[in-house]
């Protein structure tokens, strides 16, 4: 494997490891903090996760462009078809979450509970896309 290959897959993880952990991190602030520190949390966790799925995307995109010759049919073809839909609804899912983040704190108040529920299906879906990776690679 060439060195560039490893560097993208490495930053290909690194990458999820910011964003799922920073969204686990900020559902867990957002349950148990109060409301102003929910959305000082929600705020910095929206610039690194956007900041993180932008290198996965690219990253992502560099793995398929390397395998491209050589993707395989059947059962692993549908599992990768699944894994980008599931990457796809995490992209549109997460557009809707950084808006409440950011109509929370124009509020008079800001509210915490999309935030709660935003923050919990992000880091499900990353979960589930994590494990469809690792059966992608692993079989």
């Amino acid at each position: 494997m060439a060195l560039h290959h490893l560097l993208v897959r490495w930053l290909h993880l690194l990458a999820m490891a910011v964003a799922l952990g920073g969204t686990a991190l900020a559902w867990w602030v957002s349950r148990t903090a109060d409301a102003s520190t929910t959305l000082a949390v929600a705020r910095v966790t929206e610039a690194a996760f956007w900041g993180a799925l932008s290198v996965l995307v690219m990253t992502g995109i560099g793995n398929l462009g390397a395998l491209a010759p050589a993707i395989p049919q059947g059962s692993w073809g549908a599992i990768l078809g699944v894994k980008l839909v599931l990457v796809l609804a995490v992209l549109v899912g997460s557009a809707v979450r950084t808006a409440a983040v950011w109509a929370a704190g124009t509020r008079d108040g800001p509210v915490t509970a999309p935030l709660v529920r935003g923050y919990a299906l992000t880091a499900a879906a990353l979960v589930a896309v994590v494990g469809l990776a690792e059966v992608l690679a692993h079989g």
